[in-house]
């Protein structure tokens, strides 16, 4: 099985009896990626909704860290079963404790207003800003080759917390195995996967951090709302920025487009964000 194909199978429950799901573990040693889990709370309330509804906004909230190498144990229950929209509470637990809570909403399509903002002047950073993952977790190593990973991500502007930045970012992403053809939902849930991506990182950049503090930080809720069709095997850009940042909390969001310009989703998250002296 190639690294994508594994990995766009992590993003894919398994129904265990009814309404209950398992999804698999973060393969790492110390973290469990928020984008993983709420891959898998979307396709777990997939599995739950008509198939004639369509995918309409996920809105979670990161209640505790999750527990690399180990299960996810999810269960999804009925909020609203109307005519127009279908709504599902989501619990994803470890050893019994939920670590992330999700409302996942599904829309039966209809015909009626359409507009987007018109995506900004975009342009793919050169190769040389290339980075290879197996995972978000898991750059290429240097001994690896392409055939080896999962995705490229592109950044022209990489974060540097010795110095004050706009907080803004564009974080280009597209799958790095262009033989194996992905379903249109495989590629609606990769493209979650990758909307946790740096997400908490833009708040930071306009704030130095000294080699005299620690960064304690971690996302608080994250939402997305979809539109069109996400297409990972061409490049897809999240432009990202940071209206604000307060209190301990900092707020990010972001557009998802297509190399052609096309409106994907909008994403919102929060962050507790703080820098605490090391002694």
């Amino acid at each position: 099985m190639s690294p994508l194909a594994r990995l766009v199978q992590s993003l894919q429950v398994t129904a265990d009896k009814d309404r209950h799901f398992i999804g698999q573990p973060s393969t790492n040693d110390f973290h469990v990626y928020g984008g993983l889990i709420l891959s898998q709370a979307i396709d777990a309330a997939r599995q739950c909704s008509p198939s004639n509804y369509a995918l309409q906004s996920l809105h979670g909230q990161f209640l505790r860290p999750g527990i690399a190498k180990e299960n996810i144990q999810i269960r999804v229950d009925d909020l609203k079963d109307g005519r127009r929209f279908k709504i599902f509470n989501v619990y994803c637990e470890q050893q019994g404790k939920t670590i992330f809570f999700a409302t996942v909403t599904f829309h039966l399509p209809e015909q009626s207003f359409e507009h987007t903002r018109k995506a900004p002047a975009l342009s793919l950073p050169a190769e040389d800003k290339a980075t290879l993952f197996i995972d978000r977790m898991t750059p290429l190593p240097e001994d690896k080759t392409r055939d080896d990973a999962a995705l490229e991500v592109r950044i022209e502007d990489i974060n540097k917390f010795d110095i004050e930045l706009k907080p803004e970012q564009i974080t280009w992403f597209k799958t790095a195995d262009d033989t194996l053809a992905l379903t249109h939902w495989q590629q609606t849930l990769l493209l979650a996967y990758c909307s946790d991506w740096n997400l908490p990182t833009v708040a930071l950049r306009p704030h130095i951090i000294t080699e005299d503090q620690k960064l304690k930080a971690a996302s608080l809720d994250h939402s997305i709302w979809f539109y069109q069709q996400a297409q990972l095997d061409n490049w897809a850009a999240h432009v990202k920025d940071s209206p604000a940042a307060q209190g301990g909390r900092g707020h990010s969001r972001g557009l998802f487009y297509s190399a052609t310009g096309d409106l994907l989703a909008c994403v919102n998250q929060e962050s507790f964000m703080v820098a605490a002296d090391k002694s």
